[in-house]
Order: C-alpha cells, then structure tokens, then sequence
C-alpha cells in the first residue's frame, strides 16, 4: 500500500487509521495474511510534537531539491528598522512585516501581469483569532478588497471543514483569469495548516510569529505552502545569484519577526543549508520578454526539421565477439589479501601485524553479471541484459586474458576482480558497441517556428532594446551577448535578428563526447540583408562538446538549405576573437573570422 501524506496515518483515532486495520484484519482473516507492505511518502514525517518517526529508510532533503532545481529558492527577508510593538492587537504588533509582504506581493503582481501569472501573498499566523484579526485588515486594502481566502485549522492543525473545499478549489483554478472562479490573491491562515496543500504562485509569505511564542511549529509548515515552482521550466537561482544578479524568479520570500526567523533557521540546522537573505527595499530583478506588434516585420521563421539521430532497437546478432580486440591479460597465481598493522602511539612501534584474505566473490559469473549490468547501462540498452550476458562471457572466457580460461579458476576470480580489468573490459565494450545504438535518418521538414508567435516569459539576467529584435528587449546571458547584440543591431547588413532561448523551442540533437544523445540549444538566429539566414554561436571557454555541436548545428544548415527556398548558415564567434576588432557589418565579421563562405553582397 503507498500512502501519500504518510503523517496523518498514525493517530488510531483517525479514520484512515481505522480502514488499514480492518483491511489488514480482514486480509489475514481471508488469506491467512494481512498487509504485505506499506511505503509512506510525507514531507513532515514527524509526530505531532515535531519527533521524526524512527522507520524513515530515505530523507530527500530541501537542500537536495533545492540544488536539483526541483522548488523554489527560500530567502530570508530582512526588513530594517522593523520592531515587534507591544499591543494584545495582531495587527498593530506585527505592522512593520504585514504592510512589506504587501508591498513586495505588488511588485510581483506589477512584473508578473504580462506573463499572465497572479502572484499569491500567504499570511501564517498563531492562532485563527488572529488571523481573523490580519483578514479583517488585509481585506480592507482597496486593491486587496474582497481577493482574501481566510482558512481555519483545528487544534490539530487540519483544515477546518467548512473551509476545505474553497481551499481546494482556489489551488486548483489558481491561474484562472475569470474573478468569478478565483478572485483570491492573498491567503490567511495558522501556521499549523498541516494539509498537504500548497500553491505554485505563492511569491511571498509573512509568517507572524511572537518571539515568546511557546506553541510548536514544524518548520516545513512555514514554507512548505509555497515551496512549488511558479516556472517549471525556469532553473531555480543559486544563493549566489540571488545576491550578485538579484535574480528572483523561482524564490519564495519569507518575511516576519525574529520568532519566525528562529523556524527559518532551526529548519537551517536540520537541513545543513543556510537561506539567502534579501532585503525587501531592493527591487525586483527580472524583465518580462514579449512580441513587441510594432515590429512584426522582424519576424524570423525557423525550420523545424525531423531528428537525423534516432535510438534505435539494439540487434544482439549483429554483434560479432570474435571481431573485439583481446586484452591479453596474463593470469597470476595470486590471492587477494590485506595487512593490518598496529601502532603504540606514544612510541611509534608496530606492536600487532596481521595479513587476512580479502573477501572476494563466490564465483566469476557473479561478476561477468557485473560487468554485463554496468556495460547495458552505460549503452543504455534497456532490457537487454539476459542476452547481452552471453556474449560478455564468452569474451571473459575466450579473449579477455593471453590465454582461454576456465570461469573456475581461481586465477581467472582473482583478475575479475580487479578495478583495472574491471575498467578495461567495461570500456572496450561501450566504445566498440556505442555507435549500434543510433541509426541516422534523412530529415524532413515539419513545420516551422516563428518567433511572432512566441509567448511572453520571464527572464532575469542582462536585456536590450534592440530595433531589428521581434522582442520588447533581447534577452543576453552575459556581457559578451550583449556586446554581440549591440554589433548586430549596428550592422549595416543584418535585417533582423533574435537570441535563441528555451522559449523558442529551437535545438537540434546531438551525440557528445562520450556518445550519448543531447540536446544543444545555439544562441542567435539572424537574417542578412541578402535574405539568408544564419545560426551563431558565441563561445566564451571552449568545452569538450562544442566540436560536436559545430559539426551537427552545420549539417542542419545544410539540410535546412536542401528542404527549404532559405540558404542557411552556422558561425560559430569565439569571444577572444571578436573582441579583437571592431565589426561593421557579418560579412566583415565572416570574412575576418573565415571559417565560412557566404554570398552577401
């Protein structure tokens, strides 16, 4: 049985409870056995005083999700000058943090509108009478006004029934542009909500705790309501960009007074991670990229062209052992063996010395299984592994070593054994079989891509208003992009141009260094007043793929020129050369940098 949510589970007073231990007693009374096994899955798999429960078998930790760009980026906001005032009234003793989250909740809402994303404040407070309190003002604000979701707990910190169903239904319609489904854009609730509930456009929580508070709050339930990306496909900023770039798309911003702090950073502890800091007067940092309609005649259509690469099914037949080089590997009589010396520390005399055999396997077919698992995985076969057996042991058997052997001698056991061989054979399998797994394909064209039709996205790092881009800004990933862009928006010879993101959805595959499939995303698109287009890429450090890409971005060229009316090229400028000289025009570009011809006149 796998239970999702796994914490509610352990209360036998809980209903669910109740179902698993009659459907436990009924299966044994049916079939002599009950339950076979049970999988919890909980992101708070603690009881409810906070103690983690002693069967956990695999932690995923935040920080894990975090470096694996899975959630959202949590960051400590630090508010200066903000005091905690003595008053019984919520809302005049938290003042300072409520009015700051709802000032950086419309900056989100201000950057967030052309993308079509709402942004989603959450208030955590102690208990539902005051959040009541925070409702009761929240609710007055004009632009807030009838747009709060108030959501009781019980004593349990499960969500009240009365309000369950509107919080589901808000979580569920949260991007719906229709006020009367979701009018909702801020959320109040306690910090206790335990249900497992939590919504991607929550950009900002303010979480009101007092520093005397004695009430015990899980860490998780601070952020956990708001950890889901708001951009799937956006990666999640590092604690080092945030602070040097002030990039914030794919943060969660937690805000509150140092009782609240003190969860942030008992989480810290427990974790082995330390959040960012931000300081809320600081700006947002990101630009939302769009068509601009008064430059439709910048447009630039991009073939979209069947893959040349395909894996295909691998044919166990075509595999000839006998054609595979030996690696004359001489057996030895030896056994595997350690030494274990004891030194008295005061004197440094050997006092104990000891030589044991070294555990080894029961037999070479154990590891001829080894190698066989680890060579599939690597050629990522997929099912392969009861043939391909066959095969690896006849070469053990026949070719491996400068003579044939017997699987049973102990020799053959001892070199099986050994990292070296290990290593050896694992390689002369991948590299002889790799290419076996691919089948080229003359492409065809499919449709095309047309940057007009390009939907708004966010982007953080450096833009620019170029004339000659479809785009309100150009985006660029760094300096040397925006020195390219601003060469291409002065050259005499470029029509129009645009950098190639995500967004555009361009890439051709490719295989890499180590012979597997990628995927290889140029940077600029450009169109030449000669009605031609060209792909760009321009290389800072130069990267073991990059003669790959060159060679495979250069036949889409070609294949683009074959099945379309459009001649197509592909430059790579490497930034050590560009900067030597100060361009006019690509074709003056092209020419200094020959490596290519092109016809512009």
């Amino acid at each position: 049985i796998l239970k999702d949510e796994a914490h509610h589970i352990y209360n036998f007073e809980k209903a669910w409870k109740k179902i698993l231990l009659e459907l436990n007693k009924n299966l044994a009374s049916k079939f002599g056995k009950g339950i076979n096994m049970e999988l919890d899955f909980s992101a708070t798999p603690k009881t409810e005083t906070g103690v983690l429960f002693p069967w956990i078998i695999v932690d995923f930790s935040l920080k894990e999700a975090i470096e694996m760009n899975i959630v959202k980026l949590p960051l400590k906001g630090k508010v200066r000058g903000a005091r905690e005032i003595a008053s019984k009234k919520v809302v005049e003793r938290y003042r300072s943090w409520i009015d700051v989250g709802i000032r950086r909740w419309r900056e989100y809402k201000d950057k967030l509108k052309s993308l079509s994303k709402k942004p989603i404040l959450f208030f955590q407070c102690p208990e539902n009478e005051e959040a009541d309190e925070i409702f009761n003002y929240v609710n007055s604000i004009p632009d807030l006004k009838g747009k709060v979701l108030l959501i009781h707990t019980d004593s349990t910190g499960e969500v009240k029934k009365a309000d369950l169903p509107k919080a589901r239904e808000f979580a569920k319609n949260i991007d719906d542009p229709d006020p009367e489904k979701n009018p909702y854009e801020a959320i109040i609730s306690t910090l206790m909500l335990n249900e497992g509930w939590d919504v991607k456009n929550v950009n900002v929580i303010v979480g009101l705790r007092s520093y005397t508070s004695k009430r015990k709050v899980l860490p998780e339930q601070v952020i956990g309501r708001g950890l889901r990306k708001m951009f799937p496909e956006e990666e999640t900023p590092t604690p080092e960009e945030v602070k040097n770039e002030g990039k914030c798309i794919n943060v969660l911003e937690v805000i509150g007074p140092p009782g609240l702090i003190d969860i942030l950073e008992e989480l810290e502890t427990e974790e082995g991670i330390k959040f960012a800091e931000f300081d809320t007067e600081k700006s947002l940092n990101f630009t939302t990229i769009s068509v601009d309609v008064n430059k439709l005649d910048k447009d630039i259509e991009i073939p979209i062209l069947s893959p040349r690469i395909f894996v295909r099914e691998f044919q166990l037949s075509e595999v000839e052992v006998d054609n595979l080089p030996s690696l004359k590997i001489p057996l030895e009589n030896k056994i595997l063996e350690m030494e274990y010396v004891a030194v008295d520390m005061l004197r440094g005399m050997e006092v104990i010395k000891r030589k044991w055999d070294l555990p080894v396997p029961q037999n070479s077919q154990s590891v001829i299984a080894y190698y066989t698992d680890q060579i599939v995985k690597q050629l990522k076969i997929v099912g392969a592994f009861a043939t391909f057996y066959p095969l690896v042991k006849k070469y053990v058997t026949e070719k491996l070593f400068s003579e044939k052997v017997n699987l049973d001698d102990p020799r053959v056991l001892y070199k099986l054994s050994s990292p070296e061989v290990q290593e050896q054979l694992i390689k002369l399998f991948v590299e002889k079989f790799r290419d076996m797994t691919f089948i080229e394909k003359e492409p065809k064209k499919e449709d095309y891509i047309r940057l007009k039709d390009t939907k708004p996205f966010p982007w953080s790092k450096m833009v620019y208003p170029a004339d000659k881009c479809i785009f309100n800004y150009t985006p660029c990933d760094n300096e040397f992009e925006l020195n390219f862009v601003k060469f291409l928006e002065k050259a005499e010879d470029v029509v129009a141009f645009s950098k190639i993101t995500s967004k555009i959805n361009f890439f051709v595959e490719y295989k890499n260094s180590k012979g597997n499939i990628r995927l290889y995303y140029p940077d600029f698109v450009i169109l030449t007043a000669n009605d031609e287009h060209l792909i760009v890429e321009t290389k800072g450090l130069e990267d073991v793929d990059v003669k790959f890409k060159d060679e495979r971005i250069k036949l889409w060229c070609e294949d683009a020129t074959k099945l379309t009316k459009s001649r197509w090229f592909f430059k790579r400028v490497d930034q050590v050369d560009f900067e030597k000289y100060r361009f006019r025009s690509i074709k003056e570009l092209i020419l200094t940098l020959q490596d290519i011809k092109i016809n512009i006149n």
